[in-house]
């Protein structure tokens, strides 16, 4: 009899361990899926795909791209808000989650900052202020803003789209300068660099990505970088903060972010793995390739910085009076 009861003990000890949850250092151990919020191509969908072949050779895992776009990012973000939080499901997302629809929209389905766990930062992306080479002054902010003053009015400036963070960072510029200036939404970046070779719009934030080939055919100047640190793409180009505007500071930050609760343990082991990811040789040629600086930032750290985005984004946009825009 009790050899019989041995037997069932071991039989239920083994039962236990066999529909026990994986432990965190066990993570992982099946394939993780990233969202994206966004259609195929888009930014975020390639730092996605570029950061998941990486990681998942590092913990030897595939990572399973799933786009769900729709409502700027809405859709996606609120499937991941959702799920279950274990690691498994992710999502691939920018300022766009944490400070500019919160900035913009009454209500969304879930709240950033308390709905998802940051893990890191995947990539940036710098901004620069350029300016058509028609106007007539040098790319030096101090004249630029001066000859706005000086014709109230008269000049446009350009954008991707409303209520993009290109618009939010012009929105800043402006205020901070004291300055109207007209706005026009293009559909997307390469239509506002070709207004801005044209003169059709005086000035514009945009990615290093789409600006090259007008520099170099003396079309388009570029004045200023909106990020803390100087680009190594365009070292001569000076930051805001150099310039004396230590505010305008929009850098097009891609996070990697997990819904919340998952354990602390996961969360910095994914951390580590984008860490690593960013340190790849191979890697960051093709981020410098589109002009965009690796991440790897603690969850801590990304955490902060969200914190801090969020603040700066709903100030401009209270400023600006930019809400439902």
């Amino acid at each position: 009899m009790k050899r019989l009861v041995a037997s069932f003990a071991c039989v239920v000890a083994l039962s236990s361990l066999l529909l026990a949850p994986a432990r965190s250092d066990e993570f992982p151990n099946r394939p993780i899926r990233l969202v994206v919020p966004y259609t195929t191509g888009a930014f975020p969908d390639t730092m996605a795909r570029l950061f998941g072949n990486e990681m998942g050779r590092l913990l030897q895992q595939p990572f399973v791209i799933d786009n769900r776009q729709g409502g700027f990012g809405v859709v996606g973000s609120d499937l991941v808000a959702r799920s279950a939080a274990d690691g498994y499901t992710l999502l691939v997302n920018d300022v766009q989650l944490w400070a500019v629809g919160p900035a913009l929209m009454k209500s969304l389905p879930f709240d950033a900052m308390r709905d998802f766990s940051p893990i890191s930062i995947l990539g940036t992306t710098p901004l620069f202020l350029a300016m058509s080479a028609n106007l007539p002054v040098e790319a030096n902010l101090r004249e630029l803003i001066a000859l706005f003053k000086s014709s109230p009015g008269k000049y446009n400036y350009g954008t991707p789209g409303m209520g993009t963070i290109h618009h939010f960072a012009t929105a800043a510029l402006l205020a901070e300068a004291g300055v109207k200036v007209t706005h026009v939404p293009y559909k997307g970046g390469p239509a506002l660099v070709q207004g801005l070779a044209t003169g059709e719009v005086a000035i514009g934030f945009q990615a290093l990505t789409t600006l090259p080939a007008f520099i170099q055919k003396g079309s388009v100047k570029v004045v200023a970088v909106a990020t803390e640190r100087r680009s190594a793409a365009l070292p001569d180009v000076p930051t805001f903060a150099e310039l004396g505007m230590e505010n305008i500071l929009f850098p097009g930050s891609m996070g990697l972010l997990a819904p919340a609760g998952t354990p602390p343990a996961v969360i910095e082991r994914l951390a580590t793995a984008v860490a690593q990811a960013a340190q790849d040789s191979e890697l960051r040629r093709k981020l410098a390739t589109l002009g965009i600086v690796p991440g790897g930032i603690s969850s801590a750290e990304m955490k902060a910085m969200m914190k801090a985005d969020s603040e700066r984004y709903a100030r401009v946009a209270r400023v600006a009076q930019m809400e439902g825009q």
